[in-house]
């Protein structure tokens, strides 16, 4: 028969007959989530303290049981708590783009303000849905870099400069700014299908809350990716969702094209879903994305020469 298993020097004293000790520590507070691992798994135990420290004593039949669910715990408390998920490079400043975007809208606000060349930039550069169904598809592309006032071109400016610098900083200057052309464009295309054919428009914000969308969506699908809990896979969504109704839900004037906001920041996640399923940015090299920019002022430069040669 087998007598007690601690010494006489040990400060609990004897292990009583039919018990054996399970897990030990300096304190109380040592050996508490043991215990709670074992009063949740029913196995009956007693904690013992003193002034060297406490331990968890468990019946014979119990020990070897017990000592398998505080080592599996153990384990499982080695990857507590899990790792921060990384956060996406920083591919770019983002100023360059933000630059050469805020360059090339103040420098057509002028021209379409009063014309050149003895041209009507204006008109044949906004959006009239009429005409665009009827085939004149590059207003989409123009009607961006035309602006109402100055009130209109500074809201617009600050906000694209905003979002493009955030965007180009974990997308890349080129997916950034390809992806907001697009999503203006494929925007203003959209809304021209929904509304009265006497609708006209100008603007580039259709674009910058394709930005918002291109954003949002990428990083809810690098999530994915990830396989993150679904809360922090929603959370981008959900900042998008807030920044687009407290920017983008209008005000009592009526001059704000709520549905051109809310088609740009729809097909900007479509693009920014592919974007970030695809893992575009970490696949591109810099020279790719500078072609990708070349690409996006390509677009506005081929709508505006189509559109002054008509």
């Amino acid at each position: 028969m087998e007598g007690p298993r601690a010494s006489a020097r040990d400060p609990f004293g004897p292990v009583p007959f039919g018990q054996e000790e399970v897990l030990r520590g300096r304190s109380g507070r040592a050996v508490r989530d043991g215990a709670l691992t074992l009063q949740s798994q029913g196995i009956p135990h007693v904690v013992q303290t003193s002034g060297a420290g406490a331990r968890i004593l468990v019946g014979a039949p119990d020990a070897d049981r017990a000592r398998a669910e505080l080592a599996e715990y153990g384990k499982e408390s080695e990857d507590w708590p899990p790792a921060p998920e990384p956060t996406p490079p920083r591919l770019t400043s983002g100023i360059p783009g933000a630059a050469v975007f805020a360059a090339v809208i103040v420098a057509i606000y002028p021209v379409g303000q009063r014309g050149a060349f003895g041209t009507d930039w204006w008109s044949r550069g906004r959006i009239d849905a009429d005409a665009v169904m009827d085939g004149e598809w590059w207003r989409s592309i123009t009607a961006l870099t035309l602006h109402v006032d100055v009130q209109h071109l500074v809201s617009n400016l600050v906000f694209g400069v905003l979002f493009g610098v955030l965007s180009a900083q974990s997308l890349g200057t080129g997916v950034a700014w390809l992806g907001t052309v697009l999503a203006g464009v494929g925007g203003n295309l959209v809304e021209c299908t929904l509304v009265d054919p006497s609708h006209r428009a100008v603007g580039a914000s259709t674009a910058i809350f394709g930005t918002l969308g291109l954003m949002v969506a990428s990083e809810w699908a690098r999530r994915g990716r990830m396989h993150v809990s679904w809360v922090r896979r929603a959370a981008p969504l959900f900042g998008g969702a807030v920044l687009f109704g407290w920017l983008g839900g209008g005000d009592d004037s009526g001059r704000v094209d709520v549905l051109a906001h809310a088609m740009g920041f729809l097909v900007g996640a479509v693009i920014g879903v592919a974007v970030g399923r695809w893992d575009l940015p970490s696949k591109l090299s810099p020279v790719s994305q500078k072609g990708l920019s070349i690409v996006a002022l390509a677009i506005i430069a081929t709508g505006w020469a189509i559109a002054l040669t008509r």
